[in-house]
């Protein structure tokens, strides 16, 4: 055997002994936002599923702060074998441009591993507040500039960013009131704390069930199949808004390839799988689970994506 093929069998034993021991322990999934959240209900969804198909515990953990910076920073310095995973949204790409300082680079310190799904978001206000319309609202921002206030999950979160995009497109100024995830923004909509919240679905849909919210307009471009009673917000007063934020599954970069593959191939089954599926959609969330190199890519797009939109815009300097 010449040293070409040594290489090559060594190679291949030390990837097949990488599935087969792993997960060894318990695996983490880091959500870097408080309970409550949609990253929350996808991590705890998408971990039970996950406990079945890897034979572990898979042990969910909320730390929420600086917009999703704190529990990031946790993923990307983790040990990288795979046990501890994150479950992020699309305020990763943002925050590459919005947070400087954050203390990491995404695509240095974090390894793709799957797309989970995208879902729109929902402007709600208090069941109790006058708004009835996107029209009434929009009525509202504009003859008090600065004076209506939203929450958020934090500055460069996925809910402070479709706001400030909204505000951007609709031309009006609102007061912004970060929180450390977007259960607590919910909460203090549902407090009288905040006057809306532009919230994903799934993190809002128990509550506008039971009567807590109202729901004025979704983010989509076509209506929700979740709230088809709702307009969009587009078509409801603010013409060419769209947005839609997206989920994913992550683990610390320098994981070996095959556990990558071992935890892309349980949650893509996972995903696919007609229970999962169900909880997520009747949820608000659309499954769209891709490769890691697939999810990858999108991430690379993304963060040049909201990097133009975020310099040319001002989302930066918006509180």
């Amino acid at each position: 055997m010449n040293l070409g093929q040594l290489c090559a069998a060594l190679v291949l034993a030390m990837t097949m002994q990488a599935q087969a021991v792993y997960p060894e322990r318990p695996i983490r999934v880091i959500v870097p936002f408080a309970p409550g959240g949609t990253a929350d209900l996808v991590a705890r969804i998408l971990g039970d599923a996950l406990s079945r198909e890897l034979a572990q515990q898979v042990v969910v953990d909320n730390r929420g702060g600086a917009g999703g910076a704190v529990g990031t920073q946790l993923a990307a310095r983790a040990i990288p074998d795979g046990h501890t995973l994150l479950l992020h949204n699309v305020g990763l790409a943002v925050s590459e441009t919005l947070q400087p300082d954050r203390g990491y680079e995404a695509l240095k310190a974090l390894a793709p591993v799957t797309l989970a799904g995208n879902t729109p978001s929902v402007l709600v206000v208090n069941v109790n507040a006058p708004f009835r319309s996107v029209a009434d609202w929009l009525a509202a921002a504009r003859r008090a500039p600065g004076k209506v206030s939203f929450g958020s999950a934090g500055t460069g979160s996925s809910t402070h960013l479709s706001m400030s995009y909204l505000q951007s497109v609709a031309k009006i100024e609102l007061l912004h009131v970060p929180y450390k995830g977007g259960g607590p923004a919910v909460q203090a909509l549902m407090g009288g704390e905040v006057n809306c919240v532009l919230s994903p679905v799934p993190t809002v849909s128990g509550h506008l069930k039971a009567g807590r919210l109202r729901a004025l307009g979704v983010s989509s471009a076509k209506r929700v199949p979740a709230l088809p009673d709702v307009p969009t917000i587009a078509e409801a007063g603010v013409p060419g808004f769209a947005f839609e934020a997206w989920y994913g599954l992550f683990t610390t970069a320098g994981t070996p390839k095959p556990v990558i593959q071992r935890i892309n191939a349980a949650a893509r089954k996972a995903l696919e799988s007609a229970e999962v599926s169900r909880k997520l959609e009747a949820a608000g969330l659309d499954p769209e689970p891709t490769s890691p190199e697939a999810f990858e890519k999108l991430l690379r797009s993304e963060i040049e994506k909201w990097r133009k939109v975020v310099t040319e815009s001002g989302i930066a300097t918006t509180r």
